[in-house]
């Protein structure tokens, strides 16, 4: 059974563990914590926990102050001397990384230093050939007050840049300024008219050239910045009118085929109610989207996130950054994992009046289509998840209940309650956090990266953050799911990677699947994280490990007019094209299928071929058509339905978060 401790590392476990010292005497201990059962709340959980003398002593182990030891303007001069003599070796790659690392630890009170070594960081980005990187951090040195004597070999830079984007005007418009600026320069009158000559022959050249009007009067129209880092776009929510959620007294509330699903559709885009990175990407992706950063934009006032734009830092700032900066390094410090960050965000992200409003209105139990029928950013989307509280022991609540204490400690000194808390707010948040850790343990998703090797065709997804998804946590869980996610930055997609017929369950995957894991192994695995017994298909009728598949059958649909579901299975070699089910007495013809067999030998060739040469758009819809054509005949678990099913999942993953590592 997961808990707040499951993870034995970081000062909140040894604080627990100087905490069951204080108790004293272990029988007294687990008599305290045994009575938690009694409690009918989460509020009355956290005022029992609260009331505990051995608590209250040992809150002294556990004070929360934000830290921003982080930025230091000595630390930053000193990766800086690096940062340099790592330049002057051409070593372009390091000097960048150090750079940055110099960038992210300046305070921002020093703004001339600051933009001193963003100006150094583009200096190494044009080494680099990476120009549109460059563009933005002359553009960021610029608007901090680059030194003017200093300026013209940022626009000169500037010019070069736009040069080898082959974008004319724009290199025309900052060779003029480069010759404006060489006035407050401190060059020789031979160098200055060394580049002035330069610069005045590339003007001259370009202005000839036919595309450089072209492009201006295209420009004019689009208004492109390339020099302006932009944050990934917000994508369109969007829920598919072919899912619909239901609701019964076994399964809980789950998703629905309203209608006939084919192979390949989109049923789901939806944003999370909040997402956090782990600690691991902190410093190479954006806090804010999860997008891959090369110039990364710096916290003001801590160097332990980054941003991929102004845009991302302002929004992060604006909605829960305010009260998490300074107090990141402590969660990660403390042990605490990916799920008790998320609880902490869920609330960084409100003000404290909107939870106090809402609170008395929380248990208030609403039916799918009113949950859905919420704002996007209503708490009760999320509060109204299952979270089991009937199956919890003790134990359990009692250290959630020790975890909320901490977060909600957290929030408190970052100023979330206020110069003055008021102790019943407090004790409101923390029962909240409470019921938040609780829904989180079950309702979470991974965010994921793929990571591609060119060089060996390897690819791999990587967990890079966890986030919560209202309307896909009300998805069950099957080992033979039919739908596959992948995500664009923050945003997950979810498509069918099979036929849904109309009424049945759709269904994702939690984790074990049938293919790689045995039947008992993900039974266990699904109780001890989900605290169900799994009941899907390939569970009852316990399908065998892809590696086990028999491959010396073809399972194809019974197709008589009663519509009987039994599976006939006929080996590759036979001769007949009519034959009988042995369950219902009517016959079957097998041609079509084995026709198909043949079709699918050449469709599964050509969709490899556009998926390794990158054309994956192609690629998906190729398999598709495979998938959709053997549906049709083929019942699985079949070999080639399933190498199908995850050649369309490899395609569908290549259009989501993807970083090359060669």
């Amino acid at each position: 059974m997961k808990t707040p401790l499951s993870q034995k590392t970081g000062f909140f476990a040894e604080y627990y563990l100087k905490l069951r010292e204080q108790a004293g005497a272990g029988a007294s201990c687990e008599a305290d914590i045994s009575k938690l059962s009694e409690c009918k709340s989460d509020e009355e959980r956290v005022a029992y926990v609260d009331q505990l003398p051995w608590v209250q002593s040992g809150d002294a182990n556990l004070l929360v102050r934000p830290e921003f030891d982080s930025k230091s303007a000595p630390l930053a001069a000193e990766i800086k001397e690096r940062a340099t003599a790592a330049f002057k070796a051409k070593k372009w790659l390091e000097a960048m990384v150090l750079y940055t690392r110099s960038y992210m630890s300046l305070p921002s009170e020093n703004a001339a230093e600051i933009c001193i070594v963003l100006a150094n960081r583009s200096a190494t980005l044009y080494h680099m050939q990476k120009y549109q990187e460059c563009l933005i951090d002359i553009r960021r040195a610029i608007d901090l007050g680059y030194p003017k004597d200093l300026i013209y070999k940022l626009y000169e830079r500037r010019a070069r840049c736009y040069m080898a984007l082959k974008d004319y005007p724009h290199t025309i418009e900052a060779f003029k300024k480069c010759i404006s600026a060489m006035d407050d320069s401190a060059l020789t009158s031979d160098k200055k008219a060394k580049l002035n000559l330069d610069a005045m022959t590339m003007i001259k050249m370009l202005l000839q050239d036919p595309r450089t009007a072209k492009q201006a009067a295209k420009q004019e129209k689009q208004k492109i910045a390339l020099d302006q880092a932009t944050a990934l776009p917000a994508e369109k929510e969007y829920v598919s009118p072919l899912v619909r959620i239901d609701r019964n007294p076994q399964e809980g509330r789950f998703a629905r085929a309203a209608a006939d699903v084919k192979a390949g559709e989109e049923l789901l885009v939806e944003r999370p109610f909040v997402s956090v990175l782990l600690e691991k990407f902190a410093k190479s992706h954006c806090e804010n989207c999860f997008v891959r950063s090369v110039v990364p934009v710096a916290c003001p006032r801590c160097a332990d996130v980054i941003y991929c734009s102004e845009q991302c830092r302002d929004e992060a700032a604006k909605k829960y950054h305010k009260y998490e900066c300074g107090i990141v390094p402590i969660i990660w410090r403390s042990g605490a994992s990916i799920n008790n960050h998320i609880a902490l965000r869920i609330f960084a992200s409100k003000p404290l009046e909107y939870f106090l409003q809402l609170k008395p209105t929380i248990d208030k139990e609403l039916s799918p289509e009113e949950l859905l029928s919420l704002p996007k950013d209503d708490f009760r989307r999320v509060a109204q998840l299952e979270r089991h509280q009937d199956k919890r022991q003790a134990s359990n609540f009692f250290q959630h209940v020790l975890m909320a204490r901490f977060l909600t400690k957290c929030l408190q000194s970052s100023g979330y309650f206020g110069a003055e808390p008021q102790p019943e707010q407090v004790r409101a948040i923390c029962s909240l956090m409470l019921r938040s850790l609780q829904f989180i343990q079950f309702n979470t998703h991974e965010v994921a990266e793929l990571h591609k090797y060119s060089s060996t065709g390897r690819e791999k997804s990587i967990f890079i953050g966890g986030a919560i998804y209202p309307t896909l946590a009300l998805f069950n869980h099957s080992c033979d799911p039919g739908v596959v996610r992948y995500f664009r930055g923050t945003t997950i997609h979810i498509n069918s990677v099979r036929p849904i017929e109309a009424g049945l369950p759709i269904n994702e995957n939690y984790g074990p699947i049938y293919t790689q894991d045995k039947r008992e192994e993900r039974q266990a695995k699904m109780k001890e994280l989900y605290w169900f017994e799994c009941c899907c298909d390939a569970c009852i009728d316990n399908w065998p490990l892809f590696e086990d598949l028999p491959r010396d059958v073809i399972r194809f649909r019974c197709e008589a007019p009663n519509n009987c579901a039994a599976v006939i299975e006929v080996p590759p070699s036979c001769n007949d094209f009519i034959v009988k089910c042995v369950t219902c007495g009517e016959v079957t013809n097998i041609l079509k299928g084995l026709k198909v067999m043949q079709d699918t030998e050449m469709m599964t060739r050509t969709g490899k071929r556009l998926y390794e040469t990158g054309e994956y758009a192609k690629a998906l819809q190729k398999f598709i058509d495979l998938i959709r054509i053997m549906y049709d005949v083929l019942a699985p678990p079949f070999p080639d339905f399933c190498e199908s099913q995850q050649h369309l999942k490899d395609c569908f993953l290549n259009l989501g978060n993807v970083y090359n590592l060669d």
